[in-house]
């Protein structure tokens, strides 16, 4: 299914709600990629962009087992693999429960 379809029927988004998703996600993960740093509060900012990218369509800041679907569902879309894995890593090393995302994670595991 097209990362549009998804949203759409998933998540109940308009065609310009999930085109404004996509370019977001993609500005986030050039974001990482031009910013990396192994710190704490890299990762802690890096995820606080991401849930300030996904609050607009109903996901509530601060409550990561909330989104626990749409990382799933986005790092399933091949496109999306690596800045999920980017999600999830921040999320961790932020100090984030282990138990959230697991599912995803082993799945990261699995494909390394």
């Amino acid at each position: 299914m097209s990362f549009l379809n998804m949203m759409k029927q998933d998540y109940h988004l308009d065609d310009n709600q999930a085109l404004t998703l996509k370019t977001d996600l993609k500005n986030l993960e050039t974001f990482f990629d031009e910013n990396f740093e192994d710190t704490p509060s890299f990762f802690q900012t890096f995820y606080d962009k991401f849930e300030k990218i996904i609050a607009p369509y109903g996901f509530i800041e601060g409550d990561a087992k909330q989104a626990e679907p749409l990382v799933s569902s986005l790092y399933s879309q091949g496109k999306f693999r690596i800045l999920m894995s980017y999600v999830i890593s921040a999320f961790y090393q932020s100090g984030g429960s282990s138990e959230i995302f697991a599912d995803t994670y082993t799945q990261m595991q699995n494909h390394h």
